[in-house]
């Protein structure tokens, strides 16, 4: 007997690409599937009416369960709103713009039922995507005790492309509802302290790049990350000194690159000097810098495309 998948999608907003979400969900090659659309955007809300409306068209479809926050809470909440109402054996979760490819949740699951219960989840590779034009591909390799390689951002591991046994996620209570940002890594990393990861190199989602969410400055952005190290402090104490001080180094340079974006040389100086970097941490920012020009020039030839298009 299969054992059913919960395929939790928070979505706020109003759902601008909800439905394209769960069309993708729907068709599965993998058929024993929930889908729990929780909506954070509080009921009577123009957003909320909006999705009502989106949901509405799947009424007889009994495959999906539609739960509305009474008021908005964060995105956190409602993945947590949406597992407390699961009845699968896994949880897969899925941005409101995201997309499953076909065989995503039946090639997740075939490797977590092979795998013995160390392993607490799989992860899958996946596209980036800037409106129809494909930015890249993302394979993962990762797998075992990584709790080091996430905390240093060695391993990256994206909430749309993970499927997680139910059992564990309420042995670690789900998402800590306090965060705003990096909610993700602190969850993953959380499960990354007692159980092993499973990489899964087959191309299961479709990302897309939306920023809806990002910060909007430097400043926004240092709070984040000084919040998620505050929280990860008692994680972080766990490792090796060595690997204790790479794991500061590699979110305060990343610190340090979001003012150089901004031309704000002096912040940027100033954190990158007091974190004496020496060569690891040179290699670093320079790698680290390196992907953030990519990604510019990514972002602007995507940019021409639609331009060209149109």
């Amino acid at each position: 007997m299969k054992k059913l998948v919960s395929i939790i999608i928070p979505t706020y907003g109003g759902g601008e690409f909800l439905q394209r979400t769960i069309e993708s969900a729907l068709n599965q090659t993998y058929n024993e599937i929930e889908i729990i659309v929780v909506d954070d955007n509080g009921i009577g809300t123009e957003n909320q009416l909006k999705t009502q409306e989106i949901i509405d068209r799947y009424k007889d479809n009994k495959k999906i369960k539609y739960i509305c926050h009474e008021k908005n809470i964060n995105g956190s909440a409602a993945r947590n709103t949406g597992a407390r109402n699961a009845k699968g054996w896994y949880i897969a979760l899925l941005d409101d713009d995201d997309i499953f490819y076909a065989s995503n949740i039946e090639l997740q699951v075939k490797a977590l039922n092979e795998l013995d219960d160390t392993y607490a989840l799989t992860y899958c590779s996946h596209e980036l995507y800037k409106g129809d034009n494909k930015i890249e591909e993302k394979h993962v390799t990762e797998s075992g005790y990584k709790l080091f390689e996430l905390l240093s951002h060695k391993c990256n591991i994206e909430s749309s492309c993970t499927v997680i046994r139910k059992s564990v996620w309420d042995e670690v209570n789900g998402f800590d509802e306090s965060f705003k940002r990096h909610q993700d890594w602190e969850f993953i990393a959380r499960i990354a302290t007692k159980y092993k990861i499973k990489a899964v190199d087959e191309i299961g989602v479709r990302r897309y790049l939306e920023f809806r969410n990002s910060p909007k400055t430097p400043d926004q952005w240092k709070a984040y990350r000084e919040y998620y190290l505050k929280k990860m402090e008692s994680t972080i104490s766990t490792l090796p000194i060595k690997q204790q001080k790479e794991v500061r180094l590699a979110n305060m340079l990343d610190i340090s690159i979001q003012y150089l974006k901004q031309k704000r040389f002096k912040e940027a100086a100033k954190i990158y000097i007091n974190e004496k970097p020496g060569l690891y941490g040179v290699k670093y920012f320079i790698k680290r810098f390196l992907i953030q020009i990519q990604k510019k020039g990514l972002k602007i030839n995507a940019f021409k495309k639609n331009k060209f298009k149109q």
